[in-house]
């Protein structure tokens, strides 16, 4: 990243180009932890998708399961693409949809005892190989990049009309 900053610098003096060596090294860095996270889920069958569909419903503690409303917020995914996950893992045996017990017109998404098996034991593996790349980092470097990747964040995730940070 730095010798393409000083190319840009050079090719387009113009322009400022700073925001390379940090906008560039997070797209970089997504590329690699996402292909780390498919090395380290592919064991278990898992791809990160129903991986984050499983984990999402075990973190919530509910053994009735979760909404798809609740998941769709959960998993920031539209209604869609929540529906073909959700479909993808009934067809796997990881989850089922049941009767929601407080309202009669609405489901809810549960772990069958497989999914619950399997997503205890991925969510493991995904915590420990997290840490080792996390604890390249100090303890103080790690609250201090969550703290400004926490800002950087807000600005998208607070978007304005236009989808644009705001």
């Amino acid at each position: 990243m730095d010798r393409f900053v000083a190319e840009w610098k050079a090719a387009r003096p113009d322009i400022d180009v700073h925001y390379l060596a940090t906008l560039g090294r997070i797209l970089r860095l997504s590329t690699h932890l996402r292909e780390a996270v498919d090395g380290w889920l592919k064991p278990y069958g898992l791809t990160w998708d129903v991986f984050d569909l499983l984990v999402t419903i075990m973190r919530s503690g509910a053994p009735e399961g979760l909404r798809p409303t609740a998941l769709t917020d959960a998993c920031l995914l539209s209604s869609g693409a929540m529906t073909n996950r959700i479909d993808r893992v009934e067809r796997l045996g990881l989850a089922v949809r049941r009767p929601d017990p407080d309202d009669r017109r609405a489901t809810r998404v549960a772990l069958t005892r497989r999914g619950a098996s399997l997503a205890d034991r991925a969510m493991a593996e995904h915590s420990a190989q997290s840490r080792r790349i996390a604890d390249r980092l100090t303890r103080s470097e790690q609250e201090t990049l969550a703290r400004l990747l926490r800002k950087l964040l807000s600005g998208f995730e607070n978007a304005n009309p236009t989808g644009t940070p705001g």
